[in-house]
């Protein structure tokens, strides 16, 4: 599982994904894209077909928006009481 970020300091919303997988000891892999660079939106986009952070990439499936992931996280894990 895969996470794609935001800074945590400017992007509260790929925080809000970020928190929900390390407080429920879910395993992913940080990626963090800097929202302030001329290249972001490109590199969003390599991750993101929506343009959109954060997104989670769990295998063929990628979820973008901090709440839709949340959403999938307590469908995938119902034993995490999220």
């Amino acid at each position: 599982m895969k996470l794609i970020i935001g800074d945590k300091n400017l992007s509260t919303w790929s925080w809000r994904a970020w928190l929900a997988l390390h407080s429920f000891n879910i395993p992913f892999v940080e990626t963090v894209v800097l929202l302030d660079k001329p290249s972001t939106q490109k590199e969003i986009l390599k991750h993101s077909p929506s343009g959109r952070i954060p997104c989670l990439i769990d295998g063929d499936l990628t979820i973008w928006d901090s709440l839709a992931i949340l959403e999938y996280l307590n469908e995938k894990y119902p034993e995490k009481k999220m």
